[in-house]
């Protein structure tokens, strides 16, 4: 059995494999990365008094303690780029895994008796690989996915708070 699918990992199911490296060492670091970034920075600076936030924002003296809404807004696009490739990635994996195997059903058509016996096998890892990374990568989206959502809260908490503070200081002019 090991030795159908080592053997099968040259073939198709090398593309479901590729796939998977891409997504678990270059997507997933990157995405959490951002995410655990602009988490640091809101986390600090979001339920702190409104006037205080504001302040923070026009005060550009202390760099530690100053608010760069761009830069935010910088590192929540970043969050959202990478989070949207790795879910994207995240639902590839089992259509790969049923691609490989209606690649290797077809294949099928006037063959002998072993040669059916090799590509059902062939057919059985490529869905096994999808499935198989289909749920590693589910729970690691279930891990990150809190992280994005409540940098989102966070970052739409701040604007309306800083929009709502704005809009008062201008009333009392």
């Amino acid at each position: 059995m090991f030795k159908t699918i080592l053997s099968n990992l040259l073939g198709y199911d090398l593309i479901i494999l590729l796939t998977a490296a891409i997504n678990g060492f270059i997507l997933y670091p990157r995405v959490k990365k951002a995410s655990v970034q602009l988490k640091n920075h809101l986390q600090p600076k979001v339920y702190v008094p409104i006037n205080k936030l504001v302040d923070r924002i026009k005060d550009h003296t202390e760099p530690e303690k100053s608010i760069d809404l761009h830069a935010l807004k910088s590192m929540r696009s970043d969050e959202i780029h990478y989070y949207s490739l790795f879910t994207a990635f995240n639902s590839a994996f089992p259509m790969l895994g049923m691609l490989g195997t209606i690649i290797s059903l077809l294949q099928m058509i006037d063959l002998s008796q072993q040669q059916v016996v090799l590509n059902f096998t062939t057919a059985l890892t490529s869905t096994l690989w999808g499935l198989v990374f289909a749920l590693v990568f589910k729970a690691f989206d279930a891990a990150l996915s809190p992280i994005v959502e409540q940098n989102q809260e966070n970052i739409k908490l701040m604007f309306e708070r800083i929009d709502l503070a704005t809009r008062v200081e201008e009333s009392h002019e």
